[in-house]
């Protein structure tokens, strides 16, 4: 009989997260996905790229610490990924580029295919 394995994700709902800064933020803010990979700038108007708020002031190339209210995973990229992109639900058990389905995720960094990438669920 096979050992079952185990899954938990990176971080779970309630949780700070530790982020770079990209564009100066402002303790309070809403922040999105940034310019590089596992950072954050101030949220766009209407922004499709929303991670969580910030937990103080930061200026770029700093860590910021941001209350993040959803769930953040590390899956299987199945085709290339590009951070900032909206995934959906791959056949190959992992998660691709929003193409016909529905976006369950946004992802946090780019990734090659079959590399692990993490991604905040939507």
């Amino acid at each position: 009989m096979a050992t079952p394995k185990n899954y938990l994700p990176l971080y779970r709902p309630g949780q700070v997260v530790t982020f770079g800064v990209t564009t100066a933020v402002t303790a309070g803010q809403p922040v999105e996905v940034g310019t590089t990979d596992f950072s954050v700038a101030p949220a766009a108007a209407a922004s499709a790229k929303y991670v969580g708020i910030a937990g103080h002031d930061a200026a770029p190339g700093d860590k910021l610490a941001v209350e993040v209210n959803k769930v953040i995973h590390e899956l299987k990229a199945v085709g290339a990924v590009t951070r900032g992109q909206q995934l959906e639900a791959a056949g190959a058990g992992g998660v691709r580029t929003l193409a016909a389905g529905k976006a369950l995720f946004l992802a946090l960094a780019s990734a090659a295919d079959g590399a692990p990438v993490p991604v905040i669920q939507l």
